[in-house]
């Protein structure tokens, strides 16, 4: 079965993007509410939906099981006042956030943040029930909550799959670990559920947009991107820091809309979207995708009017090269279209990697870790098995998911650990030091 689409070299007047990324063209700043991103995520994790959206109706049933338990009727608007008026309901276990998902209308940019995370998750699901430790009104209100809900996959509202192939796989794996470490661990889960989808959402756009220009070496893996602690001064002289941080990604976000949009222009709108370093593996053997490709290349240079100079290739993996050489022009300085990526990869830096984005002077932007990012980051890499790690393990268990330090940020980190007494230190030597989780 061919990959591509069955009616090129047809070419699409707009560029369009459903897959691999929530941000679209017209989205401009605050168009994420994470609170409801959280409830779509706790509804993929968990493969659990609401029968009804409506939490007074679920409010409703905890005031019938209530009534039938309680000896006096005006004890119900206490525990009303307690769960319902404010956010202590959600604070109960985990599924609960389920009714965040629905907590804005007409909002589809939170659905599409949400599909990022399925597609993180592909097939995975928490089926483990969260063993939070629940008084005796917690338990009834839990109770009622499992009548509300559709469990199982491809039942009302769950979706069974993603839509795509993973783009990231060691990203997919590392978030799944984690999510099934925090699942034991359901208070401190609910503390800091929101904290992680941030990680997990900035980790995944800066894995994706530095690995997008390395689409012909096949399946990625984690690429360098150095972060400071907050706390650290920043120097012009920290190369690491400098080149492959801040810096590195500014400047790879422009490729996001366009090498995506076009690998998505070429593949089969009715199958499964692959990631384009697979389209390229599978089509690179295939010597019939050649003239398809260059006749595709050219219908589309001829659409959007380009001067660019460009020869018929004889590979494969050129003829895709060219046609991502023509996705990125089509948006350069001098065409109409420029301002609309300028627009898309300001949206995506400001909305899914603010919060690890400072500017520090002379110096310039670089990437952060905060104290809280820090101790969460540190808590997943040393995860389920282990209680603490050497410290060079656990900087390759942050690299593993993306996150690397320098020299100087290391010891910067090992000053912090030693404050919050997560430390054992048996020598002064660096691989002697082993770091506790917190929790």
């Amino acid at each position: 079965m061919s990959l591509l689409r069955p009616d090129l070299p047809k070419v699409n007047p707009k560029n369009t993007l459903t897959s691999y990324f929530p941000i679209r063209t017209k989205d401009r700043t605050d168009i994420f509410d994470w609170d409801t991103v959280l409830g779509h995520v706790v509804k993929y994790t968990y493969r659990k939906a609401l029968q009804s959206e409506d939490i007074e109706k679920f409010k409703d049933q905890c005031k019938k099981r209530f009534l039938c338990k309680l000896d006096e009727d005006n004890f119900w608007p206490v525990l009303e006042n307690m769960y319902f008026k404010g956010e202590e309901l959600y604070k109960i276990s985990p599924e609960l956030l389920l009714f965040k998902a629905h907590k804005q209308k007409g909002t589809s940019s939170n659905a599409r943040l949400g599909e990022l995370f399925l597609n993180l998750l592909q097939d995975f699901a928490l089926n483990e029930k969260p063993q939070t430790k629940l008084n005796f009104i917690e338990r009834e209100i839990v109770t009622t909550f499992e009548s509300f809900v559709i469990q199982g996959k491809n039942k009302g509202t769950v979706v069974g799959e993603s839509k795509e192939a993973p783009y990231l796989p060691f990203l997919s794996k590392h978030f799944q670990d984690d999510l099934a470490f925090l699942n034991t661990k359901p208070k401190y889960l609910l503390s800091t559920f929101k904290d992680f989808i941030r990680l997990y959402s900035f980790l995944y756009t800066a894995q994706l947009s530095i690995s997008l220009s390395e689409w012909k070496g096949g399946e990625p893996e984690s690429k360098a991107c150095y972060f400071i602690m907050d706390n650290e001064k920043a120097s012009d002289e920290r190369s690491w820091v400098k080149n492959y941080g801040y810096n590195q990604l500014h400047n790879a976000f422009d490729k996001i809309f366009p090498y995506l949009s076009m690998s998505e222009s070429l593949q089969d709108p009715t199958e499964k979207k692959k990631p384009l370093w697979y389209l390229a593996q599978e089509l690179k053997n295939n010597s019939t995708n050649i003239e398809l490709l260059n006749q595709y290349a050219s219908a589309f240079k001829e659409d959007r009017n380009l001067s660019s100079n460009m020869s018929d290739a004889e590979t494969t993996l050129d003829a895709i090269q060219n046609l991502l050489t023509l996705a990125v022009e089509q948006f350069g300085r001098s065409e109409s279209r420029h301002e609309i990526n300028v627009q898309y990869a300001k949206t995506t830096e400001v909305e899914l990697c603010g919060h690890f984005i400072q500017s520090r002077g002379r110096a310039g932007r670089v990437l952060v870790f905060n104290q809280d990012y820090i101790v969460l980051l540190t808590n997943l890499a040393i995860g389920h098995n282990q209680d603490k790690l050497r410290f060079h393990q656990l900087m390759n268990a942050f690299e593993e998911r993306g996150v690397y330090f320098d020299k100087q940020s290391q010891q910067v980190l090992i000053e912090f650990y030693e404050r919050i007494g997560n430390v054992d230190r048996m020598s002064d030597s660096g691989d002697a030091v082993y770091v506790r989780k917190t929790i």
